[in-house]
């Protein structure tokens, strides 16, 4: 089933790019996700005032939050309620959308190399079989795009989803 999807990826980067309403969006990934923020009682916030309409392929927009937002939830610090907060900015000929977390964070230097390929974990305290960043930097690549991470442990991390205009 991994490799149906990464080949169906592959296959269809030139897919339909249509015209995307961030906090649609966004609710719709929130309704997915809805059993799991519930339980984690995780506050998600937005701000899409800079850009709130994105031209892109709609099923990896819903991937990539979907991923991010999940991964925020999962790798949340045990001794605080998570904080997800999510906006768009707007960059010479990027649009950029950002999700930090305060979740337990990574050491970069010891996983930046490995941190989005396929299958790789580095938090096995929670079910997972490591291939939600691998999706989320080969969507955006398909697309033009590109991902960026800052993130120190215990502190929580920040994902950069950079979308070509």
């Amino acid at each position: 089933m991994d490799l149906n999807k990464i080949l169906e990826l592959k296959k269809n980067n030139d897919s339909f790019i249509t015209d995307v309403d961030l906090n649609a969006e966004l609710e719709m990934v929130k309704e997915n996700l809805e059993s799991e923020i519930i339980i984690s009682k995780a506050s998600i916030t937005s701000n899409f005032s800079e850009v709130n309409i994105l031209r892109t392929v709609k099923p990896y927009l819903d991937s990539i939050l979907h991923n991010l937002l999940s991964n925020a939830i999962k790798y949340r610090h045990p001794n605080r309620l998570p904080e997800i907060h999510i906006q768009s900015k707007k960059e010479e000929n990027e649009v950029c959308i950002v999700i930090s977390d305060n979740g337990l964070g990574m050491d970069l230097n010891l996983v930046q190399d490995k941190l989005f390929n396929l299958y790789s974990r580095f938090h096995t305290h929670v079910e997972g079989k490591g291939m939600g960043l691998y999706l989320v930097k080969t969507q955006l690549t398909a697309m033009g795009g590109r991902v960026e991470i800052d993130s120190e442990v215990d502190k929580g991390s920040t994902f950069k989803a950079y979308f070509r205009l």
